[in-house]
């Protein structure tokens, strides 16, 4: 009797299917909702940080956005000695892009000075940020001379009036009040303005939270 049990015990086990795999399918399809996950919030943060689509109308920027972010590539910054500079091609670095007229009156004045303090109270991590001035004409040899005593580290520019208003035009700042303040990121695109009636503390907490979450070489 027990060799039968144990016959039948046998013939039981014999009977049961052997376990199935589960379907390459199904782990191809989690292998590509992974890289989704990661892919589709990179993709989506591009364009809305280079076209302004789906850009919230509130933030926590002091200055105004720029939109679409503009590549400083695509104007002609020419300094004193007739050359294009090249910001795209020199060490990455937050910049200021002062612009203005051929005087730079009283209001750029002041707009250098708000940007010079602001530059002093960044401490050490004031090397990680430039000042440019860009003029619609080049300045007066004395006029150049009185601002580069009182802005020791200021880069001189002057950039075509024209070409500056048809490098806006396609942005939400096609009419630009100057003098302004364009600040421009490490890759050479100006995101962010500022005018006369921002304070020094709001582009010192927009650079300082900007220097914080960007890289450093």
């Amino acid at each position: 009797m027990t060799e039968q049990i144990q016959s039948v015990d046998s013939a039981a086990a014999g009977s049961e299917a052997p376990p199935q795999d589960k379907p390459s399918g199904l782990s191809r399809w989690t292998g590509i909702g992974v890289i989704a996950s990661v892919a589709i919030p990179i993709f989506a943060a591009y364009i809305i940080f280079y076209t302004g689509v789906g850009m919230p109308t509130e933030t926590v920027n002091q200055g105004e956005l720029l939109t679409p972010a503009q590549s400083v590539g695509d104007i002609d910054l020419m300094s004193a000695d007739g050359s294009v500079l090249s910001l795209v091609d020199e060490e990455p670095r937050w910049r200021y892009l002062i612009v203005a007229d051929a005087q730079c009156a009283e209001e750029c004045d002041k707009l250098l000075y708000t940007t010079r303090q602001v530059h002093i109270r960044l401490g050490d991590k004031a090397r990680r940020v430039e000042r440019i001035l860009a003029t619609t004409a080049p300045l007066s040899e004395e006029r150049h001379g009185d601002l580069a005593g009182q802005h020791p580290k200021l880069r001189f520019t002057s950039v075509d009036r024209q070409q500056l208003d048809q490098w806006l035009v396609d942005s939400d700042h096609a009419r630009l009040e100057r003098p302004a303040v364009l600040l421009v990121d490490q890759q050479g695109y100006a995101m962010m303005v500022y005018n006369g009636r921002h304070s020094g503390n709001q582009l010192l907490k927009d650079i300082k939270r900007l220097l914080k979450y960007s890289y450093e070489k």
